[in-house]
């Protein structure tokens, strides 16, 4: 009614009180009512009405344009009200217990297990780098621009430099732009000016631009190479990286490249946050929906792909503008997704707290800023990787029976997934990696949902700059004016 009534949607942030009202009040009613018959389904009813209580606070709160507001929150509030009634028509229709739900649960986790372990193997195979055979001359190489954003990096931004600057390929030049650095940033790239390293000044983001993504259009502007090769200043090259990169690319015919970093330091706090962020590109079957993996870290495109595909100016806000170049390279077999190794060698050292950050900033929008896509995320990591240990532990208490060796088979499976990942991304914590998978997935749980929040209800910053606005179409508060001063 207050998306369709006459009247009702001006007035929303008090009208929408009563379908709160009643959304809590039916669902508490209902549940407690039923309660004694078990929770089978009675706990993704409950999950499904907080979503929904989220989304109801969504209108009341107002923080998106008005049209993105209606639209997004009319979507998710149709999903999850109709998929509430399922599961109320389900409960009366079925009425199982959870003794009788669990061996169907057991056996779908095995299944998912298995399948997730099989197309990890598959995605780590595919995405070795090869050596390239084939001899490449000087003058056939073209030329690369390495394209640096920086902003108060003066920890990091130095041995970054020094490590592209040792790189053997004859023809490159290395560009970094300070956006807007409050510390020495500006100075430690003009240090390496006699070395070649060429300094832009950037701007504050205007408009819907991410500052970052409007750091790499200047960059790209800027740019005088063939070939873009775009990195963070937490990454260190070694001295074939770059050659690695063109002589693969060049070698396979291929527009772009992504490159997944190792982590060859055995900083033991960072491998219980980024580990899960190595699933994401790696244990998904992403090529069969188009979603190709891609990382930031490091990534290289030609110019005239990225000029053809409509440059940054066509993903202004996109917390992952690569994202879109690797989709709309991969339709044309155009783009590979490849590991770093002792040749192709791209290392990251971004610690605990900016693995954190990035987290929060990047869960939210990956899904697309969809609640009931948080929702669904949420509850297939809670039933196909938490609930397995929770009953493999069971046996303590219920004995050994055929639900627990399920369980038991389901945590091997994902425990030998973890440790594939690892092993790629961060081989120094392969034998953390054998016991800490439990707390992993309680922390990635935790990362999701606190960066739901804070996009919808706080705010998320990156490098001191509040990125809501661009990335959530947030109407931005208004500075408090002084009339009495105006007057005066």
């Amino acid at each position: 009614m207050i998306y369709v009534g006459p009247g009702l949607w001006p007035v929303r942030r008090y009208a929408i009180g009563v379908p709160l009202f009643l959304t809590a009040f039916g669902t508490s009613a209902f549940v407690i009512e039923q309660w004694q018959f078990g929770p089978s389904l009675l706990i993704p009813l409950l999950v499904v009405a907080l979503f929904r209580v989220i989304n109801h606070l969504r209108i009341a709160e107002g923080r998106m344009h008005e049209a993105y507001l209606r639209r997004t929150t009319r979507r998710t509030g149709f999903f999850l009200g109709v998929l509430q009634l399922l599961l109320i028509l389900a409960w009366n229709l079925v009425e199982l217990g959870i003794v009788q739900v669990l061996p169907y649960l057991a056996g779908a986790q095995v299944a998912v297990a298995a399948g997730v372990l099989l197309i990890t193997v598959r995605n780590i195979v595919k995405s070795k780098h090869r050596p390239v055979l084939e001899k490449y001359a000087d003058k056939e190489l073209p030329t690369v621009t390495v394209a640096i954003p920086a902003r108060n990096e003066t920890a990091e931004l130095e041995d970054c430099l020094r490590s592209i600057l040792a790189n053997n390929y004859p023809k490159f030049e290395v560009l970094v732009l300070d956006d807007c650095s409050h510390d020495r940033t500006p100075d430690i790239i003009k240090q390496f000016a006699q070395q070649g390293v060429r300094f832009t000044k950037g701007a504050e983001p205007t408009g819907r631009w991410l500052a970052k993504n409007q750091a790499y259009d200047k960059l790209a502007d800027e740019a005088n190479g063939e070939i873009l090769l775009f990195c963070g200043v937490d990454v260190r090259f070694g001295p074939e990286t770059i050659r690695a990169l063109v002589t693969t690319m060049q070698s396979r015919k291929k527009d772009m490249i992504s490159v997944l970093p190792r982590r060859l330091s055995s900083d033991v706090a960072a491998a219980f946050v980024q580990p899960l962020r190595y699933w994401w590109e790696l244990a998904l079957p992403r090529r069969y929906f188009n979603r190709p993996s891609v990382l930031s870290t490091c990534w290289m495109i030609r110019r005239k792909v990225l000029k053809k595909l409509g440059g940054f100016e066509a993903v202004q806000h996109a917390i992952l503008p690569e994202g879109y170049f690797a989709r709309e390279a991969v339709k044309s077999d155009a783009y590979s997704f490849v590991r770093a190794d002792d040749v192709l060698d791209v290392q990251t050292r971004k610690g605990l707290p900016e693995q954190r950050e990035t987290a929060i900033r990047m869960r939210y929008p990956q899904l697309r800023r969809r609640l009931e896509w948080v929702m669904l995320l949420a509850g297939a990591e809670i039933l196909f990787l938490a609930v397995p240990f929770g009953i493999a532990l069971s046996t303590f208490w219920a004995g050994f029976g055929l639900i627990q060796a399920a369980a038991a088979a389901t945590c091997l499976l994902l425990i030998l997934t973890h440790v594939a990942i690892v092993q790629v991304s961060n081989p120094a914590n392969v034998l953390v990696a054998a016991f800490n998978l439990p707390v992993v997935i309680v922390t990635e749980l935790f990362l999701g949902l606190a960066s739901m929040y804070k996009y919808e209800f706080s705010t998320v910053e990156w490098k001191g700059r509040n990125i809501c606005t661009p990335v959530m179409h947030v109407i931005p508060k208004l500075p408090n004016i002084d009339h009495q001063s105006d007057t005066k």
